[in-house]
């Protein structure tokens, strides 16, 4: 060693808590880099349900895996037939299978101030994510009970969900995450306009958040400890959710 130069010793241990404080300041410094814009206030966040949801299932398949009986002449089993249910349980059940794995989380909760809870879904896996975010899907309850009915798809979704307390068109505003590409990004309002909620948080009528709004955060799935549920692809259709699902 020249001499005049200071020796200094890191030990095992304090090189440990060195390199733990460097990836922390590496981590803390990509977070602020990646998001500009006001962030939602979040007030409380809810984890995703950690029961499965057979009805749920079988609306993000139907979804996912639409399949047409009839062949390109028109020809097929008469539509209500059980050979049309089960012609279209076995594409489906083939579509399912091809897609790979697929995995979602769901929460419950009250868009539109009707006392009924809506369910936001968002599912996991090669077929329905990018780098820019995965598929989001809002679904109510159909007429008496049977199913559900989507109110809204959405592409390119980032978690958390957050649902503000503004609303318009009598439902609340959904906020996400847009992703600009690794270093930047920045949060979107959906307003619902009547009829759904837009289909690209990163489109208009979607717009970056204005001003910060208090909400409420739904899945979080980039908790590792967030339940997520597998979409099986041989269960048979449902009508009617058991009860407390």
């Amino acid at each position: 060693m020249a001499p005049g130069i200071p020796h200094f010793r890191i030990g095992p241990a304090s090189l440990g808590t060195a390199v733990a404080l460097l990836a922390l300041a590496g981590t803390l410094q990509k977070a602020s880099a990646q998001l500009s814009g006001p962030a939602p206030r979040i007030r409380q966040t809810v984890a995703p349900i950690a029961t499965p949801n057979r009805v749920l299932e079988e609306a993000l398949r139907q979804e996912l895996f639409p399949v047409s009986v009839p062949d390109d002449q028109g020809h097929g089993p008469d539509p209500g037939s059980a050979e049309w249910h089960q012609a279209k349980a076995f594409q489906r059940r083939n579509a399912c299978s091809a897609a790979g794995p697929l995995r979602y989380a769901y929460n419950r909760i009250d868009l539109n101030a009707d006392r009924q809870d809506e369910l936001v879904a968002t599912l996991i896996g090669p077929y329905t994510c990018g780098t820019g975010g995965c598929n989001l899907y809002v679904f109510q309850s159909g007429p008496k009970g049977k199913g559900l009915h989507l109110v809204s798809k959405m592409s390119l979704f980032k978690p958390p969900l957050v649902v503000s307390d503004q609303r318009h068109n009598g439902w609340r505003d959904l906020i996400s995450r847009v992703r600009i590409d690794a270093g930047h990004g920045y949060y979107a309002r959906l307003p619902f306009n009547g009829r759904g909620y837009p289909s690209n948080p990163s489109t208009p009528p979607a717009e970056p958040l204005r001003q910060a709004v208090s909400g409420v955060a739904l899945l979080d799935t980039n908790d590792d400890a967030s339940p997520t549920h597998p979409i099986p692809c041989d269960r048979p259709a449902i009508a009617a959710p058991p009860r407390g699902q």
